[in-house]
């Protein structure tokens, strides 16, 4: 009898080793990132801290809420130049300014945090734009033995890979980038839904710049064509024989091409009106982009938003939407289930043999 005991708890062992999963098993907190010129880094963990060469670092670190991990910033993400109210209480030494000119000083700025522990080259990262300006710079840190991870994205998916990397990086979950994908497929499946998939049938519209007495009409390979692209309108100054992603136009192209929208790049100087003025086409609508939504942050899903709310507002308003909530059953119930109900079998059977013994 003891050895039917004996044998009945090794099957409930075996049986229970096998149905309920390792709770304390963690995934490798590896990271790795191959940046815009092909470089990957490669992190054991998730970076302590960050630089944060560029706006679109700081507003994407502030909307996962990792602002926190950012030691040194570029002068561009200032609250004077940026608006970001986060870091409108930072001190000026919190700040350098990076730019080709100023390549030693961005160098010699790093090797100080790094000399007041402040900095680990093993384990922290530099994030920066992927200008061809600012290659010698990132060259030069590297040299140095800093991790440097540059972006430069031509598209919105472009930029959600953006934050998905950033996220990575720091150790964030993926929340805020699988929303600004959820947002890309809900405008896509809606505007499927009623039937609006062919070019004839989409919203005609392009992207404007002007500035120095000179007008860009967006061509293609840009966020801001993307945008058009993403929020179901139909590119109408797309030339293939013109380069891109933008070309030199007068304003009589725009007349010609007859959009319904223009979509205004958010840093011309004047207003909406006035460069509808210098259209001369009243039955065009000018709509002035805000300069944060043509950057590398979630505040492009802002703009994608605001856009296809804009050509279709009978289909889209209000709130941005958020991914819906999928209730999440516990991995654990079924194995664990599934033991107990090993326990009850195996402690009828022992029960039973005892009797007939």
């Amino acid at each position: 009898m003891k050895k039917i005991g004996i044998f009945a708890i090794l099957a409930v062992a075996v049986l229970l080793s096998s149905a309920i999963p390792t709770v304390g098993a963690q995934e490798s907190g590896v990271v790795s990132i191959t940046d815009s010129r092909g470089v990957t880094t490669t992190l054991a963990q998730p970076a302590t801290h960050v630089a944060s060469f560029g706006a679109f670092v700081t507003n994407t670190l502030v909307d996962i809420g990792f602002l926190n991990t950012a030691v040194i910033l570029d002068a561009s993400s200032a609250y004077g130049k940026s608006g970001i109210v986060e870091v409108q209480n930072y001190s000026a030494g919190r700040f350098v300014t990076v730019s080709s000119t100023n390549k030693d000083v961005v160098v010699q700025t790093m090797l100080h945090l790094v000399d007041n522990s402040t900095w680990n080259k093993t384990t922290d990262v530099i994030f920066g734009y992927g200008y061809s300006t600012l290659s010698a710079t990132w060259s030069e840190l590297q040299l140095n033995g800093f991790h440097v991870i540059t972006f430069y994205p031509n598209s919105y998916d472009g930029i959600v890979k953006v934050v998905a990397d950033i996220e990575s990086v720091v150790g964030a979950n993926h929340s805020v980038s699988q929303r600004m994908s959820y947002v890309k497929t809900y405008i896509s499946n809606t505007l499927n839904e009623h039937g609006i998939n062919e070019t004839s049938e989409k919203i005609k519209a392009l992207y404007a710049s002007y500035s120095a007495n000179t007008l860009r009409l967006g061509n293609g390979g840009s966020v801001t064509v993307d945008f058009i692209n993403c929020a179901g309108g139909n590119n109408v100054a797309n030339d293939t024989s013109m380069g891109v992603p933008t070309y030199g136009a007068d304003f009589t192209a725009i007349l010609q091409l007859s959009p319904k929208y223009v979509l205004l790049d958010g840093y011309y100087t004047g207003s909406a009106a006035e460069f509808s003025q210098l259209i001369g086409n009243d039955s065009i609508v000018v709509f002035k982009m805000d300069k944060s939504w043509n950057t590398y942050c979630p505040d492009a899903t802002i703009g994608l938003w605001t856009i296809a709310s804009l050509f279709y507002p009978e289909y889209f308003s209000g709130n941005i939407p958020t991914v819906p909530s999928v209730p999440q059953s516990n991995d654990y119930t079924i194995p664990i289930v599934a033991g107990v109900g090993v326990i009850v079998v195996v402690a009828a059977l022992v029960i039973a043999l005892r009797r007939r013994n």
